[in-house]
């Protein structure tokens, strides 16, 4: 090469440089993201220690007993699991929404590691929609097996009964199409074994067809995908200075399967409920937060059963 194409090829490159480098300046600044926190569903504040007493009872969660129409990650890190199926659809409407009250469903007994033991679950009742049948034998058939896991793990209490299991319900979204409810439980087996729990189920109220969490989304890896950012986010700012940021990360890795275990439809956005242990220590409780529709508008299927929050 000579002298005088050595030089041109070094002005090119700087100029490529130059150009580089006034695109980099051009990037805007991250957009700020609004945080909800609510402690709806949370049996114990994120920053208070789980109830120590025998006779701790789950948070009260007063449910909605009038039919309200609404605008139509820890320790062990989920797998990549498929979720159960429901309406790949948006459900179908009724007239009205559902009537809910509620019924309390109790048990006891005795064993030799608990003495006595007592269950006290406060369970929801549907009515005033043709899903309804179906809607409430789902119900029984989920609160039946939280109480069955209690009972399981009776012969493992630490003594210093009674053990104790106490559940209640709250009503996230009560609409034409879809009720979406939340179970909060805490349990007690002897010494300090006490433990908060959560739960949901959400379902078409036309046929009580159940409805999953990857319903919601357009795609499933997208769902998980923005479910991921937003929780950490959102997981970040509710618990505070004392958040381990490894541990949130390692409990919110992108799989739907991380969210699935107690999530929320509310009219302002979708509810999660963390497991104890799943993104923070159990002095955290159950860490919930709400992700805007806004936020997750641009990843929801059109025509499923969020498809109204997608406009």
């Amino acid at each position: 090469m000579s002298t005088k194409q050595t030089r041109l090829a070094v002005s090119l490159a700087m100029a490529v440089a130059a150009a580089s480098l006034a695109a980099g300046c051009s990037l805007s600044s991250p957009t700020a993201h609004t945080i909800y926190i609510t402690d709806t569903l949370a049996p114990a504040p994120v920053t208070a220690v789980p109830p120590a007493s025998p006779s701790a009872t789950a948070a009260e969660i007063t449910p909605e007993i009038t039919p309200e129409i609404t605008p139509t990650p820890s320790s062990s890190v989920a797998s990549p699991s498929p979720t159960k199926a429901g309406p790949t659809a948006s459900p179908t409407g009724v007239p009205a929404a559902a009537g809910v009250t509620s019924t309390t469903v109790t048990d006891s007994g005795t064993t030799t590691q608990c003495g006595a033991w007592k269950v006290t679950f406060k369970k929801p009742v549907v009515a005033g929609v043709s899903g309804a049948g179906a809607i409430n034998t789902l119900i029984t058939a989920r609160v039946k097996t939280y109480i069955d896991e209690f009972k399981a793990q009776l012969s493992m209490g630490g003594g210093a009964g009674p053990c104790t299991f106490d559940g209640s319900f709250a009503v996230g979204l009560n609409s034409q199409t879809v009720l979406s409810l939340g179970f909060a439980m805490t349990e007690y087996l002897g010494g300090a074994s006490n433990a908060a729990l959560v739960g949901s189920l959400t379902v078409g109220v036309a046929d009580g067809a159940q409805i999953g969490l990857a319903d919601l989304f357009a795609s499933e890896s997208a769902g998980a995908a923005v479910l991921s950012a937003q929780s950490r986010i959102l997981l970040k700012a509710l618990i505070g200075p004392t958040a381990d940021v490894a541990w949130i990360n390692t409990g919110t890795t992108p799989y739907v399967s991380n969210f699935a275990n107690a999530w929320v439809m509310r009219a302002g956005g979708l509810q999660i409920a963390f497991p104890q242990l799943q993104v923070a220590s159990a002095a955290a409780g159950t860490p919930t937060i709400i992700i805007p529709w806004a936020s997750l508008k641009s990843s929801l299927k059109a025509n499923g059963p969020a498809g109204t929050y997608s406009l």
